[in-house]
């Protein structure tokens, strides 16, 4: 077991880790996101693939650089091979291809043999340069030279393999042949997507031995421009000659500051996300209008201490087969084979953990929490990522398709017909009565408390008009799913904006207090009347006829006048008093009217909020993070 020497590329202290994390965020964005309009599914397997690549990359040993040689039939590239090599390890051909396996050349074998079982190298095709003949080769101590097979060879599995080891190593070099140096097909495959390698990646114009130097200079001239037109104007091009020994130095100088710089691996990591990161920029676009974001506090980057990765063991191989890979018979060499935990570990960290994503058939925005995952981030109100002019203008409609307005205009109306039982002064009842009036109707089950039931097709259309404002700016995506989530609970807003209107009106039947006592004063009032009343009739019918055995209350007529004033007294006292109370009782009413508007408000924006603006508000929160992770991925 081999101790990893991570640490030695300065790892701790770079961006790679954080960028990776990023990269990782994005995915898991996109993943919950897929489909016809969706984010492409090639693009999130490649982003997966590169994740747990990189993280089996970290992992093996630093002190080696991968160096892979790849080009066609007949370019010389074994040739190159064994010339760098200084021995013929991999056997070469001109007209058809040989090399049907990778074939692996190691300066400094120690550590190398996870890193080799992680590229698939079998055993017998491993070649260690570390005897004494071999001091004069010291600069080159950690490189790993790979001899791949030809990447147009029509030998079964011989382009997947050349594929899988492209994506795997850590520097390339392109070996190409005076006669096909155009060739197409390794321009549009390979060269033109590795436009963002030029650090990791040199091109090698070989056999120029077979030119004359006028024919060789204009080669190399023309292979320039056609790199150059390609998008490759700061790729390396060397010219060489494996048979001549022509520019050996000059490549083993340059493989040598490749290997001394030990920062291969970190480029070409960064490089393949600077490629993904390209294609992911296609979906996220200027931030949501009218949203105006806090200011975040200066994040603080994660380090990967040197002391803890370089104690963590060589990761064991993955029980794909029962044998490993330089065991396995002629053909049966692979992609996948030998790969390291390619599914059970974290990229760009030291404890093995899945990054393989979790699928779900939930949308994001019906998670229990707001970062999707379910837990881990502090909670937050997703609303405060919709602007706020839109979701007033949503609450509005909402109130308007529930009749909010119509619910409580005829309170006032009800509130004083209900009173007038209690505070009405019963004459003025009883000449209403003479005079034909209709008497004050009681209250119908229906006049309060029970509401029109909401508009399904105007809360269809509010809701659209609200998802169209907030997310139809944004790219696709986003401007779909915004719409998804804003109707992902519609079907619950008709039967919930009836019920904030019916919860927010004042309860059935409501008699204050005060009615009652008032009632009571008018009847007292009106019993003294009453009284007065027949006082004076007794006094006029009975004190006027004499007798030694009256009452002095009856039989003093002279208190019949001060009767009558006190009967007027009493029945103007208690017209007053029920004219003052209908005053209190429409004051009152008017008090409850706007109270109840402010309660079927708030709970139709609590409505508005939980069934709306919540879950487009999480969608929000994820586009918004969707646009902070490629911001952190991007930077290097």
């Amino acid at each position: 077991m081999t101790a990893n020497t991570i640490g030695v590329t300065g790892l701790a202290h770079s961006r790679l880790p954080a960028r990776l994390t990023s990269l990782q965020e994005l995915t898991k964005i996109g993943s919950a996101r897929t489909g016809s309009e969706g984010f492409s599914q090639e693009l999130l397997t490649e982003a997966d693939a590169l994740l747990r690549r990189s993280g089996e990359r970290m992992r093996m040993s630093a002190s080696h650089t991968v160096v892979a040689l790849a080009g066609g039939t007949g370019s010389g590239k074994s040739s190159l091979f064994n010339a760098l090599a200084g021995a013929n390890f991999s056997p070469a051909g001109v007209t058809r291809p040989t090399t049907k396996h990778s074939h692996a050349c190691v300066w400094g074998m120690e550590g190398a043999a996870p890193l080799l079982d992680w590229l698939g190298v079998q055993r017998r095709h491993r070649y260690a340069r570390a005897s004494a003949l071999d001091e004069g080769e010291a600069s080159l101590t950690g490189m790993l030279l790979l001899d791949l097979p030809d990447h147009d060879s029509v030998v079964t599995g011989s382009a997947a393999l050349v594929d899988r080891l492209v994506k795997m190593a850590d520097m390339l070099v392109w070996v190409l042949d005076p006669l096909k140096y155009a060739d197409a097909s390794v321009h549009r495959r390979y060269l033109v997507p590795l436009a963002g390698h030029a650090s990791v990646t040199t091109v090698v114009l070989n056999q120029v031995d077979t030119l004359s130097p006028d024919q060789a200079a204009d080669c190399e001239a023309d292979l320039r421009r056609l790199l150059d037109a390609e998008g490759l104007t700061e790729t390396h091009v060397l010219v060489t000659s494996a048979t001549a020994g022509t520019g050996l130095d000059e490549l083993r100088r340059a493989l040598a500051d490749a290997v001394a710089a030990r920062q291969a691996i970190t480029e070409r990591i960064a490089a393949d996300i600077n490629a993904l990161l390209e294609r992911f920029a296609v979906y996220a676009g200027d931030s949501v209008p009218g949203w105006l974001p806090s200011a975040p506090a200066e994040p603080v980057l994660p380090a990967v201490p040197a002391t803890v990765a370089s104690l963590q063991p060589e990761p064991a191989l993955t029980p794909a087969s029962t044998r490993p890979p330089w065991e396995l018979d002629d053909g049966e060499e692979s992609e996948g084979s030998g790969r390291v935990g390619a599914a059970d570990w974290q990229p760009w960290q030291t404890s093995s953990a899945s990054t393989r994503l979790a699928s779900s058939s939930r949308p994001p925005w019906e998670d229990a929490t707001q970062d999707g995952n379910g837990a881990g981030r502090a909670a937050e109100d997703p609303a405060i990522y919709v602007p706020a002019e839109p979701v007033g203008a949503l609450t509005a409609a909402f109130a308007k398709a529930a009749g909010a307005a119509a619910a409580t205009e005829t309170l006032n109306g009800v509130r004083e017909r209900s009173a007038a039982s209690y505070i009405g002064w019963p004459p003025a009842r009883l000449v209403a009565r003479l005079r034909g009036e209709a008497p004050v109707p009681k209250i119908a089950a229906g006049d309060l408390g029970h509401p029109s039931q909401a508009q399904r097709s105007d809360i269809d259309n509010a809701i659209n008009v609200f998802a169209s404002e907030v997310g139809g700016s944004l790219p696709e995506p986003w401007s779909r799913t915004v719409r998804a989530a804003a109707r992902s609970r519609a079907d619950e807003a008709q039967a919930a904006l009836g019920r904030a209107v019916a919860q927010g009106l004042p309860p059935r039947d409501k008699v204050t207090g005060w009615w009652r006592l008032t009632a009571l004063a008018q009847w007292l009032l009106m019993a003294l009347t009453l009284v007065g009343l027949v006082w004076i009739v007794l006094i006029l019918a009975i004190g006027g006829s004499g007798g030694t055995h009256k009452s002095a209350l009856i039989n003093d007529t002279s208190l019949a006048p001060w009767l009558g004033v006190m009967v007027v007294a009493l029945l103007l006292l208690g017209w007053l008093i029920s004219s003052w109370c209908q005053n209190m009782v429409v004051l009152a009413a008017d008090r409850e009217r706007e109270q109840a508007v402010h309660d079927i408000l708030a709970r139709i924006a609590t409505v508005t909020h939980d069934l709306v603006v919540v879950p487009v508000g999480r969608e929000l929160s994820d586009y918004e993070r969707y646009r902070t992770e490629l911001a952190a991925a991007r930077v290097s």
